[in-house]
């Protein structure tokens, strides 16, 4: 005869994902802003190596505008495999492509803002 396994229950987690969620976005905030307070200690403590990385990302302005061009195509074609997939509902093409719109704009307003903004030649 065989022994009967006791039913395992589950854990606290598992029986709040809500919890779970929210204490990993949270986590991931924290994370974020402790990073930028390190970054900003650094470049408080270091003015002129932070000068220096400043005009390097002016120098380099370009070759960052051709990968966010990248990443913008990247997104691009996720979005038109997204709209073509044998799956997709007809009801969703309508939120789905004005999310995409305002998505657009916004792009475009903070590449206009990057390339005419201060320090922009």
């Amino acid at each position: 005869m065989k022994p009967v396994k006791e039913a395992r229950r589950a854990s606290f987690f598992r029986r709040h994902p809500v919890l779970q969620r929210t204490l990993i976005i949270a986590g991931t905030l924290l994370a974020l802003l402790l990073t930028a307070l390190v970054i900003a200690d650094n470049a408080i403590k270091n003015p002129d190596q932070a000068a220096a990385f400043r005009e390097w990302m002016e120098r380099a302005k370009y070759g960052w505008l051709l990968w966010r061009l990248a990443i913008y195509g990247g997104l691009t074609w996720g979005f038109v495999k997204i709209l073509r997939a044998p799956g997709f509902r007809s009801q969703y093409r309508q939120p789905l492509i004005r999310i995409a719109a305002v998505s657009v704009i916004f792009v475009v307003v903070c590449e206009l803002v990057l390339l005419s903004g201060p320090g922009a030649s």
